[in-house]
């Protein structure tokens, strides 16, 4: 069976074929790929220590 998702993706890798510039696309997702793990290794760090931070000024009433 089809779905549209596989339906979509199958004639993009049609196109992408007749078009021969697979490689400007390959180099095009991995650009992409690297900015996103760019962000995410700087932003990460950041809320990571916010989230600690609020968590941790949370009162649950248990004394020590």
């Amino acid at each position: 069976m089809s779905t549209p998702l596989t339906r979509i993706v199958a004639e993009r890798i049609r196109r992408i074929a007749r078009r021969g510039d697979r490689g400007s696309h390959t180099t095009e997702i991995v650009i992409g790929i690297t900015i996103i793990v760019a962000i995410t290794a700087v932003v990460g760090p950041i809320l990571t220590q916010t989230f600690t931070d609020a968590a941790q000024s949370i009162d649950l009433g248990i004394t020590k």
